[in-house]
């Protein structure tokens, strides 16, 4: 409103105004801001540079890199290296070593312009070059990446991890020092949302140290907002900011302390967030959680949201007995997922119905709600309908479950009494260890199973691929197809693509390909003086900790001055 106003008034008048203003604010100065060791300004209510410290737990992994293992990689790896691209809090890309990026006309090529003044720790430029190489040697069946599927929409990739093509047939190619090209099999605008996984491995380090060259801040010559500054084996990894870091995500943190800790030996994570160790837990023990909600301090300090993680049910519709819709329509109204929530996973769950959790782009679940809803009744009366009245003649099944932890092989149990008590049927529960368990899927040999699945990629593509007949699924359904692949492949409409993948679940749901049963809930921990972006509600209106690994918001995250008010919660940093 001032500027509109300001627009009417002569200049001689909008002079004196401004003038008067100016006096009118005048006064004691403020304190001067506080500049960090890389000289960002902090946030007006930050703490000290001094006390610009965050703490935390995270997995004893073995690379700050992923040249040769994405499931081996560490704590660092998405803060020390810079993706093309990242996501805010709401899942809207935006630049990161990319500053744009377009496609063709024809859909199927994805052109990004790299910033040019990224460098390595050693001073040599980052280029487009070093992606190119980065993404070849990911696809070298040399090297036999672990996470190598991920990049399958890339041209010719299967065909060069096969080693029926040549690395340089690899549809990656570095067009300039500053620009690379992405040529996909088929047009795929889901492609810079896949490229948020794009972290560059320098090549004369690999090929000199091996993986090990990310392990030792003598040797981590990393590029991003920050670098390596301690990696005790064991014990902890520390960050500090990169000062050679030219943006565009330059950090308020001064120093980021990982304690490591294996997953098999999992530590006291509440006790020592009380004990003013740490500034942020996951708690995981619903007992844990339970005695954080009744405590009149802490219960303000947790944080909980529904993870893009999915369990359901799923079942080989290629013969009998569930090649019959109406028996896998019983079983999906036979199962009372709140009775579970309430039980086995109280705390960390919440009730499915449908494989898209609220909040996930382009979710609507509320409106597919009743379609699997709990009703015994019509179970009942479908499982006759399909001929087997009170469940006789219906043969005994085991239902397979993927190496479980205890929690939920007991809500697996619960199922498994709730189909005895509802309808009538027998079940076996078979905890199987993962290995025999995931040759088996792919070979589509499980005739029963509960399974779970999470996002890898924030776009419904990553979620619903899953169902088709080329999944790992024994399920197949002709319009279900068609939708998600039109979808999958329309570039250029936003909204069409979304309504597709709307009308794609809906099928999915009333075909009944899987029984929806739950999403995971995250139970976060954090101190009141851990403030940023990253912590924001988002227009979805969930918090939750953004701070490392994909959605890598921690460049955003300060710590405020009420830590000042609270250094009896908190000790010396470096413990």
């Amino acid at each position: 409103m001032f500027t509109k106003i300001c627009l009417l008034l002569p200049v001689s008048i909008l002079a004196i105004a401004v003038a008067l203003a100016s006096d009118s604010s005048s006064g004691p100065p403020g304190p001067p801001a506080r500049v960090n060791s890389v000289g960002v300004t902090l946030p007006p209510d930050a703490a000290p540079p001094s006390m610009q410290i965050l703490r935390t737990f995270e997995l004893n992994n073995r690379y700050m890199d992923r040249a040769t293992s994405s499931y081996q990689k560490s704590f660092g790896f998405a803060l020390t290296c810079e993706p093309l691209t990242r996501v805010d809090r709401n899942f809207n890309l935006v630049p990161a070593a990319a500053t744009h990026w377009e496609v063709t006309g024809d859909g199927r090529t994805w052109v990004f312009h790299l910033r040019k003044d990224m460098v390595f720790g050693d001073g040599k430029p980052v280029t487009a070059y070093d992606y190119e190489d980065t993404f070849r040697r990911w696809a070298d069946p040399d090297i036999g990446f672990d996470f190598e599927w991920y990049y399958r929409p890339i041209n010719n990739w299967g065909a060069v991890v096969a080693r029926k093509m040549p690395l340089d047939s690899l549809g990656v190619e570095a067009l300039d020092p500053h620009t690379i090209a992405f040529t996909t099999t088929r047009p795929a605008p889901f492609a810079p949302q896949l490229l948020n996984y794009s972290w560059v491995t320098p090549t004369n380090q690999f090929e000199k140290y091996g993986a090990a060259w990310s392990t030792k801040p003598e040797t981590h010559i990393g590029y991003g907002p920050y670098r390596l500054k301690e990696w005790t084996i064991n014990d902890r990894i520390v960050l500090e900011p990169n000062p050679a870091y030219p943006g565009p995500s330059t950090p308020y943190l001064e120093r980021i302390i990982a304690r490591l800790y294996n997953a098999a030996a999992q530590p006291p994570f509440l006790a020592s967030y009380e004990a003013g160790e740490v500034d942020y837990v996951l708690l995981n023990n619903p007992a844990e959680i339970n005695r954080v909600r009744s405590d009149p301090v802490l219960r303000s300090h947790l944080n909980t949201y529904t993870n893009f993680t999915t369990y359901y049910l799923f079942m080989d519709t290629r013969g009998p007995p569930f090649h019959d819709l109406r028996v896998r329509q019983a079983i999906s109204h036979a199962i009372d997922q709140p009775a579970i929530m309430k039980s086995a996973l109280k705390d960390i769950a919440v009730p499915a119905v449908s494989m898209m959790p609220e909040g996930f782009p382009a979710a609507r679940p509320t409106l597919l709600a009743d379609i699997q809803r709990f009703d015994p009744e019509r179970a009942r009366s479908l499982l006759a309908e399909a001929g087997y009245p009170d469940g006789k003649g219906f043969p005994v099944m085991a239902m397979w479950l993927r190496g479980e932890a205890y929690l939920r092989k007991v809500a697996a149990e619960a199922i498994q009494a709730m189909l005895k008590q509802n309808l009538n049927i027998e079940v076996e529960v078979l905890n199987v260890e993962r290995k025999v368990y995931t040759e088996a899927l792919n070979a589509k040999e499980i005739p029963f199973s509960m399974l779970a699945y999470g996002w890898d990629y924030l776009d419904p593509s990553n979620l619903l691929n899953l169902w088709l007949s080329r999944g790992r699924h024994p399920w197949r359904n002709d319009r279900f197809e068609e939708l998600v692949e039109q979808a999958n492949h329309l570039v250029g409409d936003p909204d069409r693509r979304a309504q597709l993948y709307h009308e794609a679940e809906e099928i999915l749901v009333r075909d009944v390909g899987g029984v929806f049963l739950w999403h995971d809930l995250v139970n976060e921990m954090w101190r009141p003086y851990v403030r940023g972006e990253a912590l924001e509600p988002n227009d979805s209106g969930y918090r939750a900790w953004r701070g490392n690994q994909m959605l890598n918001l921690m460049t955003t995250i300060y710590i405020s001055e009420d830590v000042l008010r609270n250094t009896t919660a908190r000790k010396p940093a470096g413990l």
